[in-house]
This record gives C-alpha cells, sequence and structure tokens, in this order.
C-alpha cells in the first residue's frame, strides 16, 4: 500500500499532513494524528479546514479527559453496596 501524503500547508510553523490510511483519511499533525470524518469531501480539504478540525478535536479531548468519573476499584464497589444493605436493614426511626 502507497501512501499519499498531502501537505496542506504549515500551522504554527509546523507542517500539517493529509493521509489516507487503512481506515480513511487522517491529519498528521505535531506528531498526532486526527481522524477526518467519513462525510467530509477530501477534495475541499485545505489548511484552514484541517485547523478548525485539529483545534475541535483538541478541545473535546481536553473536555473528555477532564470531566471523565473517576475510575473505582472493585474494593470501593463492594465497600458502597455492603453501606447500602446496611442502610436498607435498619429500622426507621418513627416521629
Amino acid at each position: 500500500m502507497e501512501s499519499e501524503n498531502i501537505v496542506l500547508g504549515k500551522i504554527n510553523k509546523k507542517k500539517c499532513y493529509l493521509n489516507e490510511g487503512k481506515y480513511g483519511h487522517y491529519l498528521s499533525y505535531d506528531g498526532k494524528n486526527f481522524k477526518v470524518p467519513e462525510w467530509f469531501p477530501v477534495e475541499k480539504f485545505d489548511i484552514d479546514i484541517a485547523e478548525q478540525l485539529i483545534e475541535y478535536k483538541k478541545k473535546m479531548s481536553e473536555m473528555y479527559c477532564n470531566d471523565s468519573p473517576k475510575k473505582t476499584t472493585k474494593a470501593t464497589k463492594k465497600d458502597e453496596s455492603e453501606s447500602e444493605e446496611e442502610e436498607s436493614i435498619k429500622p426507621k426511626k418513627k416521629k
């Protein structure tokens, strides 16, 4: 498979390439790859659109990484389920 790297231009003095890979088109910029949506017409791709796509993907990545829920361990899940069981067993106080 012969790779076609199309130089779109420079963003912040770094080259941006449009590549075609096994799973479709993608951008290479600053040592990272950014997938191009399948529905986007690649022949209309230019450096301005590439810059917008890269910024969008970076923002989405930051949002996802910062807002992701904390991972719980098995011990934590077990402790939570035990405390819920204890609460359901306790008799309710009468007013």
